[in-house]
């Protein structure tokens, strides 16, 4: 597949894409099919995200996509005799925090738990050490200071963040934690404000009215109408971005029961579970099966006899 064919599809699928790990999987295995083509594939990734066009939940899913991308990179390098040579990891890491800024633009931090999420499974992958920034990220409520808290009092809106402002540091992945934690910091300086000077809307709301909600500009927020129109969803992405968090909700429980066995320990599979109970108590004769059936057809009629009105 030549470089344009290759570009053209995988643009595709990522406009298309949804948080279903199998699509999200498939996606990722067609890049790294197509590592030769590496340079064209990365710069789409950007160029979809860069698109206005591209919504916001599009872009959520999309991070997503990078992690399980980097998560496959690494597992398919690491195998015996790979002829892959980990890719798409250099690119990936050295862009994560402009990527973290495409994610959540100016204000919008209504992706920041999926955001989250991701960012600590890319550290794993990475093998970075991440739990001080997630104690942190856990703990934001805590970290506003007495000057912001005057400036919420004012109603100012929170400052802008930047990558330029940022602490340079030798690990890309460190310094998208520090600015997550500062997406984390504004959104909660941002509905504390909401809360302290915006009116509460008493009563219940119509459907119609509920979705045709249009963000009333104040006089302090008129120079910043991009930050005001990134906040109006229409109806449909109101409920794709229900629908894709229910998604993300369902793959984050994905591996919670998954056990780790050891390699080397001969557990039972199982088939073999099965085939050993099944042979260990042989075929039911018919005097097992008239008892079993008896005490069933008891217990029935006593269910049967403790509901208040006859049934059936």
């Amino acid at each position: 597949m030549d470089s344009f064919e290759a570009t053209t599809q995988f643009s595709q699928m990522l406009r298309n894409i949804t948080p279903v790990m199998q699509n999200l999987t498939r996606a990722a295995h067609f890049a790294i099919k197509n590592h030769e083509q590496e340079d064209y594939l990365f710069h789409s990734i950007i160029e979809v995200l860069d698109d206005p066009n591209t919504e916001l939940n599009t872009k959520s899913t999309i991070f997503q996509f990078i992690e399980v991308l980097m998560h496959e990179a690494f597992q398919v390098s690491q195998q015996p005799k790979s002829h892959y040579s980990y890719p798409y990891i250099h690119n990936l890491k050295s862009s994560l925090p402009n990527i973290l800024l495409k994610v959540l633009p100016g204000a919008n931090n209504s992706s920041l738990h999926n955001v989250y999420n991701s960012l600590k499974n890319i550290s794993k992958t990475c093998k970075t050490a991440y739990e001080e920034y997630d104690n942190k990220y856990n703990s934001i409520n805590t970290l506003l200071t007495e000057a912001e808290l005057e400036n919420v009092d004012a109603n100012i809106p929170y400052p802008d963040i930047k990558i330029e402002d940022e602490i340079n540091s030798t690990d890309p992945v460190i310094t998208t934690w520090d600015l997550l934690i500062k997406k984390k910091k504004q959104s909660q300086y941002e509905r504390l404000r909401l809360l302290k000077h915006h009116k509460v809307i008493e009563g219940s709301v119509n459907e119609e009215d509920m979705f045709s909600f249009q963000p009333n500009k104040t006089t302090k927020d008129q120079g910043d109408a991009s930050s005001n129109a990134a906040l109006v969803f229409t109806k449909k992405q109101i409920l794709m971005r229900m629908e894709d968090d229910r998604e993300s909700h369902k793959r984050s429980k994905e591996n919670l029961w998954v056990v780790n066995r050891p390699k080397d320990s001969n557990s039972l599979t199982e088939d073999e579970f099965l085939v050993y109970y099944w042979n260990k108590f042989g075929n039911v004769t018919e005097e097992e099966d008239k008892s079993f059936r008896d005490s069933l057809n008891d217990l029935n009629a006593m269910v049967a006899q403790s509901y208040k009105d006859k049934q059936f």
